[in-house]
C-alpha cells in the first residue's frame, strides 16, 4: 500500500499550509506573565503580530487547555509532547490564540500521525500552546522560538511536572516548532531542575537540529545506541538532492541518529529493516516501511533514497527547506521503529 503526501486534507495541519488568519476570542485567564514578559520587546520580535497575548498566562489547571490529558494514567511512564507548526504561514507572522480553530484542527492530525507513537508505552500529555506561524524567510527563527519558549511551553511543562506527573519517569518530545521549544526547555528549564531531569527517560526533539555546540553548552548527552537513557534522540530527514542545500531545520554541527538501526555512523539501513511507516493522512501503517536510512555525518541528517519524492515538501518550500526535504515524515517514515525504540528505552530505564 503506497503512502501519499496529501496536502489537500492536511491543508490546515501542515507547517506550510497557507491559511487565512482566524482570530478567535481568547478567554480571560487567571494571571499575567509579568515575570517572563520583557520590559522592552527584542528587535527580532517587533514585526510579530499578537505579542500582547503573551502578557496573559495560560491556566493549565483547566482541561480545555490540553489536547490530551489522561484523567487516570495507567502507564508507568508519561510523555509530554509539543506539536509542530499547524497554523501555517501567515503575513505578517502571528502568534495565535490558545483556541485558534486552525491550531485545534491541526492537533487532530498530530495526535494521529505523531503523538500516537508514544501511546502504547506512555500516558500522553499534550498541552495547547499559542504557537507562532511559520517565521518569514530571513527572520531569526531560532531567537523567535527561544523567546516563545519562555511562555506557554515553560508554563505547561512546569504544571505537568508539578501537578500531573506524580513523580513518574517521563519523556519529552516534539516535532518541528515543538522540538525547538523542547530543545529550549531542556536547556533553560530541565538543567535548572535536576531532580526532574533525573526522571527523564529520554527526549525526542525530532525535526530540528540538536548541535554539538548546544550539547557542550548544556552538558546533556545525545544517544549513542538504542537503549541508553537520559539522552537526546533527534534527526532531520532529507533526500540526496538536499546535499549542501539550505534547510532552516538543519544547523551547522547537527547531530543525528539512524532511526532504523540506531547507529551514529554511516552504516546503511535498508527499507526491508524498516518496521513500518505511517500514512500521515489516514494513520494506516505500511509494513515493511517505505524508507531506508543512512546518516550523512558531515551534514548531520538522515538521508532517505527509497521513498517517492512526492513525500518531499513541495517546490515552493525549497527556499526554506531545500529541494528534497522529508520534514513532514520525520516521524512517519520510521513510525514503528520509533515506537519500538520508545519501549526499549523505557525497559532499559526500568532495569536500572
Amino acid at each position: 500500500m503506497k503512502l501519499r503526501n496529501s496536502f489537500s486534507l492536511m491543508a490546515v495541519t501542515m507547517i506550510l499550509a497557507t491559511l487565512p488568519y482566524i482570530s478567535c476570542s481568547n478567554k480571560q485567564l487567571a494571571t499575567t506573565n509579568a515575570d517572563t514578559y520583557p520590559t522592552e520587546v527584542p528587535e527580532y520580535m517587533k514585526d510579530i503580530a499578537g505579542l500582547e497575548k503573551l502578557r496573559t498566562k495560560i491556566d493549565y489547571s483547566k482541561p480545555e487547555h490540553w489536547v490530551s490529558l489522561p484523567q487516570k494514567p495507567t502507564k508507568p511512564v508519561d510523555v509530554f509532547f509539543l506539536y509542530p507548526t499547524v497554523v501555517g504561514m501567515q503575513f505578517p507572522t502571528k502568534i495565535c490564540d490558545i483556541n485558534d480553530s486552525a491550531m485545534v484542527a491541526g492537533t487532530e492530525w498530530v495526535m494521529r500521525a505523531q503523538a500516537s507513537v508514544f501511546a502504547e508505552s506512555c500516558n500522553v500529555f499534550v498541552p495547547y500552546y499559542r504557537q507562532i506561524s511559520l517565521p518569514q524567510p530571513g527572520s531569526d527563527h531560532m531567537a523567535i522560538n527561544k523567546f516563545m519558549s519562555h511562555f506557554d511551553a515553560t508554563d505547561a511543562l512546569d504544571y505537568f511536572l508539578t501537578h500531573l506527573n506524580q513523580g513518574r519517569p517521563f519523556i519529552l518530545a516534539g516535532h518541528s516548532q515543538g522540538s525547538i521549544l523542547t530543545i529550549n526547555l531542556l536547556a533553560d528549564y530541565m538543567t535548572k531542575h535536576p531532580k526532574a531531569l533525573s526522571r527523564m527517560v529520554a527526549a525526542y526533539p525530532i525535526g530540528f537540529s540538536v548541535t554539538k555546540e548546544w550539547l557542550e553548552q548544556t552538558g546533556l548527552k545525545f544517544a549513542e545506541g538504542p537503549t541508553d537513557t537520559g539522552v537526546i534522540i533527534s534527526w532531520n530527514t532529507e533526500g540526496l538532492r538536499n546535499k549542501n542545500a539550505f534547510n532552516m531545520e538543519v544547523l551547522p554541527g547537527e547531530v543525528s541518529i539512524n532511526p532504523i538501526n540506531w547507529r551514529r555512523d554511516t552504516t546503511y539501513a535498508p527499507a526491508s529493516s524498516n518496521l513500518g511507516s505511517i500514512n500521515n493522512t489516514t494513520g494506516k501503517i505500511t509494513v515493511p516501511g517505505i524508507a531506508d536510512a543512512r546518516l550523512d555525518t558531515d551534514r548531520g541528517v538522515v538521508v532517505v533514497t527509497t521513498a517517492d519524492t512526492t513525500y518531499a515538501l513541495p517546490a515552493y518550500a525549497a527556499p526554506m527547506f531545500g529541494p528534497e526535504s522529508y520534514h513532514l515524515y520525520d516521524y512517519g517514515f520510521f513510525y514503528n521503529n520509533l515506537k519500538q525504540n520508545i519501549a526499549d528505552r523505557i525497559a532499559a530505564w526500568m532495569r536500572k
